[in-house]
């Protein structure tokens, strides 16, 4: 029954809850309905007989001679009608006053409801008042006992339990007809989002679920659906940027080696034409080993990868270490560095440190050469720090500028050094400081090129290196 319960819609369990719910309140007023009758019907029989007796006890009081006795008797059925209504007995000592009537007395039963009992004569139910009248003058004592016929109203009580029987199926019934309408009625709503639903799939995830004339349960629950399916279809578009853009730039290096190993092929080669041939095809391997890298670290932050190895880390400290390493770049372009400023933070050392020889490396290839790139780090008031990184180069558009961070973004392919790197730089530090809980900033603005980042306070219990 429950396995039967839990695959039914819906409205088919809100239905048969209606009906169930209906069914258990109309039952219990029927049964109260049938108690409180019983019990004025039993109020008014127990009166009815109560009074009948008593008028045949005062008669009978006054009979205290067998002569008046013998009048009784033969005057008896002016008070008991034909039809057997009512029943008279008198049960004494004497056989003279006895009364003969065709029931038996059940005497325990009579003592127990203080002189009410009950029989069957001819198959109709009676109900029997018994009472000892005190001896008077020549009669005994005697034991009185009225029978009266309680066919009627037992009969009406039949015909009113019948027919409130019968008003309480057709309520039942009426109740899970009412209960389906509201039922359906009432989903007609989620039958709508359902049907929206099924329209939304991965070629229109711009698609929403309806949330104007919905119930306030409903509203909540499409406008938090929407929101997913935002998410949704933004990181849709991401991906499907994403493996265009992976695509393209995989195809080059693909394509080289391809076209290489073609040339070479086609004719004999000498050793040294074919070694050339093999360290221009590892040259495109490290660049292809290079991008899947990058696109694997770039997946896991998609995914909501965090940085866990924190501790706290100088800034300041860092820039300088990560001049070093770059020492050969800037000395190529004759760049110089300079640092204002200083702060904490807690991050992970070897992504932090990434993401700024990212940025001093994208601004050393192509910046302007013979400049000083200047690295501009504060204390921020809620207690986090940022770094900006500040150096002349090309003019940039504002559209050219908010695209920086975007993958394998490029402002121009005829850029010097391009060729050497395929737009990463950038949307690995975004990435980085995500993990970080930061933010990135980008500005251009006459020349002047200012690319950094901001990250929240350092916690205390994260250690010093």
């Amino acid at each position: 029954m429950k396995k039967h319960f839990e695959k039914m819609s819906i409205s088919q369990r809100l239905v048969w809850l209606y009906t169930l719910a209906a069914a258990a309140v109309l039952i219990l007023l029927f049964l109260a309905f049938e108690y409180v009758e019983r019990k004025e019907i039993d109020m008014y029989q127990r009166a009815e007989i109560t009074s009948r007796f008593a008028i045949m006890e005062h008669i009978i009081e006054d009979k205290a001679s067998r002569a008046d006795w013998k009048d009784f008797k033969e005057q008896i059925q002016e008070f008991t009608p034909p039809s057997g209504g009512t029943i008279i007995r008198a049960d004494s000592d004497d056989p003279f006053f006895r009364i003969d009537a065709p029931f038996d007395l059940d005497l325990s039963q009579t003592d127990r409801h203080h002189g009410f009992s009950r029989t069957k004569i001819n198959g109709r139910n009676y109900r029997i008042l018994s009472k000892v009248i005190a001896a008077k003058g020549e009669r005994p004592e005697i034991l009185l006992s009225l029978a009266w016929d309680t066919y009627i109203p037992e009969d009406d009580i039949r015909i009113i339990f019948l027919t409130t029987g019968l008003i309480l199926l057709t309520g039942i019934i009426s109740m899970g007809t009412l209960g389906r309408l509201i039922a359906r009625n009432s989903l007609k709503p989620i039958e709508r989002l359902s049907q929206a639903a099924e329209k939304i799939n991965s070629r229109n995830l711009s698609l929403r679920l309806p949330d104007k004339d919905m119930p306030s349960e409903l509203k909540s629950l499409a406008a938090g659906f929407n929101g997913v399916l935002e998410r949704l279809e933004i990181s849709h578009q991401r991906q499907d940027a994403f493996n265009s853009d992976v695509a393209h730039e995989l195809r080059t290096p693909v394509g080289n080696m391809i076209g290489a190993t073609e040339v070479a092929l086609s004719r004999e080669r000498s050793k040294e034409e074919l070694e050339d041939v093999l360290q221009s095809n590892l040259e495109e391997l490290e660049r292809l080993s290079t991008i899947i890298k990058d696109m694997l670290f770039l997946s896991r932050a998609d995914q909501g990868e965090t940085a866990t190895n924190l501790s706290r880390i100088s800034l300041a400290e860092e820039v300088r270490r990560t001049a070093d390493f770059l020492d050969v770049v800037f000395e190529d372009c004759q760049a110089k560095l300079e640092i204002e400023g200083d702060a904490e933070t807690a991050a992970d050392r070897s992504l932090l440190s990434r993401a700024i020889t990212n940025l001093l490396n994208n601004a050393v290839v192509h910046g302007t050469p013979g400049q000083t790139i200047k690295v501009i780090i504060n204390r921020r008031a809620d207690g986090g720090s940022s770094l900006t990184v500040c150096n002349r180069g090309e003019d940039l558009s504002p559209e050219q500028c908010r695209n920086l961070f975007n993958r394998f973004y490029r402002v121009s392919r005829e850029r010097k050094n391009s060729e050497n790197h395929h737009g990463l730089g950038l949307a690995i530090v975004k990435a980085i400081i995500l993990m970080h809980g930061g933010e990135v900033q980008a500005e251009c603005r006459n020349g002047l090129i200012r690319i950094g980042f901001s990250l929240p306070s350092a916690p205390d219990g994260e250690k010093q290196t």
